[in-house]
């Protein structure tokens, strides 16, 4: 309804103002021809003969002065045409006299000068008025709409805002729910491993022999550090996001290359377990402003990342500093890849590629998002270029 209103509000308006100034134009048209009607009933036209006999007189009345007049004398003496603006001697009034030669006559007409003023001057005063309040009523028009707009605008402007506001309300609602969903799923899995070993191990005890003992222990440790391991990750994202959104962190220079060395160096056994060799191009420096920890956090997560997951044997660490001023630190692999349509999901919480693989090799879910919100906090970007069967490259740039 508001916008069939506002789209023919404009229309509306203009055939108003168009209306009104149609209203006047045709209201002076009339008088300007009762003007004309009244000049016309006023006009006196006399043919007088040579010997200023007067012939005829529209008036009906044969007056003397008529003959007498200088101008008749002119034009019957010379034969040109006389015209003059005088008071009459008999209305008192100023008129127009006009004088010519017509055959054998003269041709007189005397016309009321002030009604031919008046008329004139009404009918200029007439358009002017027209005209002046035409250009008010478009004025008026014109600003009426300009603040019809303006309050259209607002309007819009709120109800943007209101639908964004909902809109990013229904997304937090959703990413709750969804995120509520993923951590009971991921917590429940490792309790689940915990409970049912710690049954078999307090149900059965006597009868398990020593080796039988040590694997269920083995099972609830693992999983116990599993469980530590997915508490740990979701804090560290909760303080990432406290983070970001108070833009609370002070950072200080540093040197990128111990950091990222520092992350290597922790790796390395996970990776030669794995048998995977991590090679490393690093410069001697790279100053940025930071905090290590952090970034030590991403980038281990990356290594960890290509470690479990990518099947590769050795893992390229490039650190270089970009002509623009940023800093780029890429962790590339050579293994099974990572299919199209999954790279756009990669830094979602919780998102695999592979669940059941993920799950069987440890992983949280979780480490990839914290790599994201790591370099968000850093005002830097996150990326990756990965064809299936050929590899992958997570690249941060800070």
């Amino acid at each position: 309804m508001k916008n069939s209103f506002s789209s023919y509000l404009p229309s509306a308006l203009a055939l108003v103002g168009l209306s009104v100034c149609c209203l006047l134009l045709w209201n002076q048209t009339a008088r300007f021809r009762k003007s004309v009607e009244r000049i016309a009933q006023g006009v006196r036209v006399t043919l007088i003969d040579m010997d200023g006999k007067v012939v005829y007189d529209s008036t009906g009345q044969n007056l003397p002065n008529h003959a007498a007049r200088a101008e008749f004398e002119a034009v019957r003496t010379d034969g040109q045409a006389r015209s003059i603006v005088r008071d009459s001697d008999t209305l008192h009034i100023a008129m127009f006299y006009h004088a010519r030669r017509a055959g054998n006559y003269v041709l007189r007409i005397a016309v009321p000068y002030q009604s031919v003023t008046e008329a004139k001057a009404s009918a200029v005063s007439g358009l002017l008025a027209a005209i002046g309040i035409g250009a008010l009523v478009s004025l008026a028009i014109f600003f009426i709409m300009r603040r019809f707009e303006r309050r259209l605008s607002r309007l819009s402007i709120e109800r943007d805002m209101q639908d964004n506001l909902l809109a990013k309300m229904r997304s937090l609602e959703e990413f709750r729910s969804d995120f509520i969903s993923n951590v009971t799923h991921e917590i429940k899995t490792p309790v689940t491993g915990i409970l049912g070993a710690v049954d078999v191990f307090s149900d059965g005890y006597s009868d398990l022999d020593e080796p039988d003992r040590w694997a269920l222990l083995k099972v609830m440790k693992d999983q116990s550090v599993r469980l530590n391991a997915l508490v740990e990750d979701i804090l560290s994202l909760a303080q990432l996001e406290k983070a970001e959104a108070t833009q609370a962190t002070d950072f200080t220079d540093c040197n990128l290359v111990d950091v990222i060395q520092t992350a290597v160096n922790l790796a390395r056994p996970q990776a030669a377990e794995a048998g995977i060799e991590i090679r490393l191009d690093l410069p001697t420096r790279l100053i940025r402003a930071c905090e290590p920890r952090l970034i030590e956090s991403a980038v281990s997560n990356l290594l960890q990342n290509a470690i479990r997951y990518s099947g590769s044997k050795s893992v390229d660490v490039v650190a270089k500093e970009q002509p623009d001023g940023t800093v780029s630190v890429s962790v590339t692999d050579y293994g099974i890849g990572i299919p199209i349509d999954c790279q756009g999901r990669l830094f979602e919480r919780f998102f695999r590629v592979d669940r059941d693989r993920s799950r069987l090799l440890g992983g949280t879910g979780l480490g990839l998002a914290i790599v994201k919100h790591i370099v968000q906090l850093h005002n830097g970007e996150v990326s990756v270029v990965s064809k299936p069967g050929a590899g992958a490259t997570f690249q941060i740039v800070i």
